[in-house]
């Protein structure tokens, strides 16, 4: 029973981590329609920027999410101007996915160059004091990271849902990503709401990135594992449905913790991977897809 209890609490603490790395992808996807694939380096530049921050200034990881935040949002800004708002001419929503696609995989490359340019090919991680630190709650053990990273999550996910739901703010978005040429008629400035919503979906990317530098490791060429988990997550949660995206991480950390007992560390992801593929065929709009 203790190693059950174990089993799903990591399941838990992985899972929110989970979602809280798909959440700058949905929220990109579900408002523009651009499947970001550059979002797990971006997630990795944040990484390196907190661990940056901790190097020199000996800023906290968790503490150093504002500042992670102002400095991913303004990337975000760039990457929309740049190379995301040309893509707003083109005709339907299927070139303007596969284009986006092709453009954020270039992205990849000069990242990842830069990245090594600035902090070398080696594997970073950040140790503070309480790192690998535990207490056992009811038989089982709980990581101070851990549950620091579920808070952010909870946080960061909370935060978002308010902003969606409870402010004029929010309502534009819902209603650019509805109709965007219907809101435009209404006086909402669409591009404002591109502009911003791309920053703050670079911004969430940049807060996943200080979880998993303060919890893991990470290295200049490994955004595209963290953009497999994301796009997996974002799929289950279904399409656009960015308040089920946390919820869907958890169920996939669950999946992934629960493949340990049963096969055994090596074989985790594909366990859950291949129950990822089982609800593609079965229930593609994902398992929390909105009705209609």
């Amino acid at each position: 029973m203790e190693l059950v209890l174990q089993t799903i609490a990591n399941g838990i603490l992985v899972g929110a981590l989970y979602g809280l790395v798909a959440l700058g992808l949905g929220l990109l996807m579900g408002v523009m329609k651009f499947l970001n694939i550059g979002h797990g380096t971006f997630i990795i530049l944040g990484g390196y920027l907190s661990f940056w921050l901790f190097t020199l200034w000996g800023i906290d990881p968790f503490l150093s999410i504002p500042l992670v935040i102002i400095a991913m949002f303004l990337i975000g800004l760039v990457l929309y101007m740049v190379a995301l708002s040309p893509l707003l001419k083109l005709p339907n929503i299927g070139m303007r996915i596969d284009t986006s696609m092709l453009v954020t995989f270039g992205l990849i490359w000069v990242l990842d160059n830069v990245m090594t340019i600035l902090w070398t090919p080696d594997t970073r991680t950040i140790m503070t004091s309480y790192t690998g630190e535990t207490f056992k709650l009811f038989g089982t053990r709980f990581s101070i990271t851990g549950l620091g990273g579920l808070g952010v999550a909870v946080l960061v996910a909370l935060a978002l849902y308010f902003v969606l739901s409870r402010t004029y703010f929010g309502k534009h978005i819902r209603a650019a990503t509805q109709d965007a040429e219907a809101a435009s008629l209404c006086g909402i400035n669409v591009h404002r709401i591109y502009l911003l919503s791309s920053g703050i979906a670079i911004a969430l990317a940049g807060v996943a990135g200080v979880v998993i530098v303060s919890t893991y490791s990470i290295s200049s060429s490994g955004g595209i594992s963290w953009l497999l988990i994301a796009f997996v997550v974002m799929i289950l949660a279904g399409e656009g449905n960015i308040n089920a995206i946390i919820p869907a991480g958890v169920v996939f950390g669950l999946l992934e913790a629960g493949s340990v007992l049963i096969v055994g560390v090596p074989y985790r992801q594909a366990i859950a991977l291949l129950v990822f593929i089982v609800v593609l065929m079965f229930k593609p709009q994902g398992l929390f897809a909105k009705r209609e």
